[in-house]
């Protein structure tokens, strides 16, 4: 047996170096067609790996934050409110700033109406908002901002910068009136609404729900909320008025104002008749008039010389008429037509000429 095993083992060492080589071939060839089986997707691995590399490094550079953001349409809010409101500032990822996303944000925000975003070059963003028309502000309880469509939102840390620039709600513990009044300062423009400090009620004999503007300049204007349009033309009229230490009234005749004493320097009679509640005009079927915003028609009455409500002859206040589309018609001669006697029915009765 062990002279076989080292016969056997003379047999293997005589194996020509030539098969060896042949074996050592085959190898190669099998290694080298794996390889090239395989370098298809070492290739595309390559590729994606240099890509993710070049976004990360492109991603982690100055080149790829936002340069600049510019705000338009904001009148009431700060561009640093709004950049905070939509998470956009120079420290954002441009391609990270999603137009629809950010638009989003900014319009459930109750003092945006509307939002636009848009990308440009230069690594720009800018953003349009329509703010919501702001009329007034209430500081009672926790405070709030009112809107010119009668809605109103909580004043809390993120919008109490804007109230500085809001007229002050005063006396307003009737919240229809509130909305009244907010509809009509809707169609005031905000450059003179930011120069009105505050809005009171002050009830007049004749007018229970008058309201008594303050102007930042110390002037004032007292009107019913149903002829506060007349604000818009503020400036132009009282720069015409020769006393500035007296009031403007204003009236619904061709929405015009006048000066006259304001209404805590008008004498009072002990007898005088006072309109304590409010009252409306009824059409021929009961129903109240509206107006064109579909507003009740409050009843406004006329006052005598002394400033008291005038009566007829039975001690009922004379109420200014309106015509058909709900718009006071005033006498101009009133107080001389009340003189003479020409209201004692409570409309004007003028002797009919002798033929």
């Amino acid at each position: 047996m062990e002279v076989k095993k080292n016969r056997l083992n003379a047999d293997f060492e005589k194996i020509p170096e030539a098969v060896e080589r042949i074996f050592k071939n085959k190898r190669l060839a099998a290694n080298l067609k794996l390889f090239r089986s395989r370098q298809p997707a070492l290739f595309n691995l390559a590729v994606i790996v240099a890509i993710l590399v070049i976004m990360v490094m492109y991603l982690l550079s100055p080149m790829s934050s936002v340069r600049a953001v510019s705000i338009d349409g904001a009148s009431y809010l700060s561009d640093d409110y709004i950049k905070k409101i939509a998470g956009v500032n120079t420290s954002s990822k441009l391609y990270f700033t999603v137009p629809v996303l950010v638009e989003r944000k900014l319009e459930v925000n109750p003092l945006i109406e509307d939002a636009k975003v848009s990308l440009n070059s230069g690594n720009t963003v800018t953003i349009t908002v329509k703010e919501k028309k702001l009329v007034g502000y209430q500081s009672e309880g926790s405070g709030s901002i009112w809107f010119g469509n009668g809605e109103q939102t909580t004043i809390d840390d993120s919008n109490r910068q804007i109230v500085a620039a809001l007229p002050k709600l005063i006396g307003f513990s009737d919240k229809e009136l509130l909305k009244k009044v907010s509809a009509a300062l809707n169609e005031i423009d905000d450059s003179i609404l930011q120069q009105i400090s505050t809005i009171s009620v002050y009830p007049l004999r004749y007018d229970a729900h008058a309201l008594l503007v303050h102007m930042r300049i110390g002037s004032y204007f007292v009107a019913s909320y149903s002829n506060l349009k007349i604000l818009n033309d503020y400036f132009t009229i009282y720069s015409q008025a020769t006393d500035k230490t007296k009031c403007l009234w204003g009236t619904s005749k061709d929405q015009v104002a006048y000066t006259a004493a304001c209404p805590w320097e008008q004498k009072e009679s002990d007898t005088a008749t006072a309109v304590t509640n409010v009252s409306y005009w009824y059409d021929a079927e009961g129903n109240v008039r509206t107006d064109t915003n579909g507003l009740p028609i409050e009843k406004h009455f006329y006052t005598d010389a002394e400033g008291n409500v005038a009566v007829d002859a039975n001690g009922n206040p004379i109420a200014i008429p309106i015509d058909d589309k709900g718009i006071e018609v005033i006498d101009d001669k009133f107080q001389e037509n009340y003189a003479a006697g020409y209201y004692t029915t409570g409309v004007l009765n003028t002797p009919t000429p002798a033929q």
